[in-house]
């Protein structure tokens, strides 16, 4: 009878344990079908298509951010005319845009789908083993990558957020091997929806001036100087950008801003701005906070999920940026609570199920600031003191290579 009562605590938690992986894999079950109805779906004329007669008029010698020239391109394939058709990459990402386009438009379609899975699947894997997660349970990982909606939403319309994510993913991991000077170089990548990552770029900034990490903002100059001049150099029509698209982007509500915006009145631009000020305003409190004890891995996702979410301009694929989060808080063992897989899905489901507004869905996007917080504080205290320990020696390597 001893042995029976000695034993049952370790049972119950057994028990315990049990059913908390059924109901976080209950959880996951629409979004997993969800994820594999967009794998399966054949691909249509969405975000791809922009990019693809953008990148074809600049190849060609044409106007790169003329609406007219790309709506007469987009029809040519069974667009919509009555579609807003502008793209708003920057001019230093219209070499990348113009690679896109060398193939014809179909097989670049398919070619990018497949580019951007392998994308995904290297920065999935990169910011698990970035975070201190184990190989062996790499899985998880996975599991989180395939039940993230906006992660789909990217792949399926074309985005190139997942270049974006990937650049991230680089910039983290050769930040912490000391290489200053190459991550600097891919913060091009950063550039492609610059207002995206607009706090990652501040923070970005502030660290190189406080660690005088010189060689990084020599890499980043270098990058940007170079991109841009090739292509100023191949086709002069792309330094109009912004006198030719700031007049089309400010038409266009979505994100917070969006949602004001839709509640205020539609003509007042400025609050479309407004959430952006005050992340600028949240950052200045926050970098001022724990800029002496600053590193990349403790901090850096908190800035990613404010940035993304009071972007001026975002839609519900491009909080693909905000994995990293995902994974700091799934390396100490979050994802086991219920709680956090609640959370979970009940954000993704007003983002993709409850059919909103758009603007509206997009502005939901904030609530993966909740998500994150939940799970921060189901974080267990062993791992918790393993993933600190782990990013205080990155801190000290980071602070050596400076």
């Amino acid at each position: 009878m001893k042995q029976k009562v000695g034993l049952q605590p370790g049972f119950i938690n057994e028990s315990a344990k049990r059913s908390q992986w059924l109901f976080v894999l209950i959880c996951c079950a629409p979004l997993l079908a969800l994820r594999a109805v967009m794998l399966a779906t054949p691909q249509a004329l969405y975000d791809f298509i922009f990019y693809w007669t953008s990148g074809h008029l600049f190849l060609t010698g044409g106007h790169p951010y003329s609406e007219a020239a790309m709506r007469d391109l987009v029809v040519s394939y069974g667009g919509n005319p009555a579609w807003p058709v502008m793209t708003f990459c920057p001019p230093w990402g219209m070499p990348m845009i113009g690679i896109m386009a060398i193939l014809p438009f179909h097989l670049a379609q398919t070619v990018w789908f497949a580019v951007s899975l392998v994308l995904d699947c290297f920065s999935t894997l990169g910011l698990w083993i970035y975070f201190g997660g184990e190989k062996r349970k790499a899985w998880i990982a996975i599991l989180i990558a395939v039940t993230f909606i906006p992660m789909g939403g990217a792949e399926f319309v074309g985005q190139i957020t997942p270049l974006m994510l990937a650049s991230l993913t680089a910039f983290l991991l050769l930040l912490r091997s000391q290489r200053n000077f190459a991550a600097g170089l891919v913060l091009l990548g950063f550039g492609f929806k610059p207002h995206l990552l607009y706090l990652v770029f501040l923070a970005a900034l502030f660290w190189i001036v406080k660690t005088r990490a010189w060689t990084m903002a020599a890499g980043a100059a270098l990058s940007y100087g170079a991109a841009t001049a090739v292509a100023q150099l191949y086709n002069p029509n792309s330094l109009d950008y912004l006198h030719n698209t700031i007049g089309s982007a400010l038409k266009v509500s979505c994100g917070l801003g969006g949602a004001l915006r839709s509640v205020f009145g539609t003509e007042h631009v400025w609050l479309q701005f407004l959430p952006c000020l005050l992340g600028v305003a949240w950052f200045l409190y926050y970098w001022g906070k724990h800029r002496r004890r600053w590193n990349w891995q403790v901090h850096l996702p908190l800035i990613l999920l404010v940035s993304v979410s009071t972007s001026p301009y975002c839609w519900n694929h491009d909080f693909i940026l905000i994995l990293p989060a995902l994974m700091a808080v799934a390396v100490p063992g979050a994802y086991r609570s219920i709680s956090v897989a609640v959370a979970y899905l009940v954000v993704q489901a007003i983002a993709f199920g409850l059919g909103l507004d758009p603007a509206w869905t997009s502005a939901a996007g904030v609530l993966w600031i909740a998500v994150y917080c939940i799970a921060k504080a189901k974080e267990k205290p062993g791992e918790i003191g393993r993933g600190l320990d782990s990013a205080l020696s990155s801190q000290t390597r980071e602070a050596s290579g400076a």
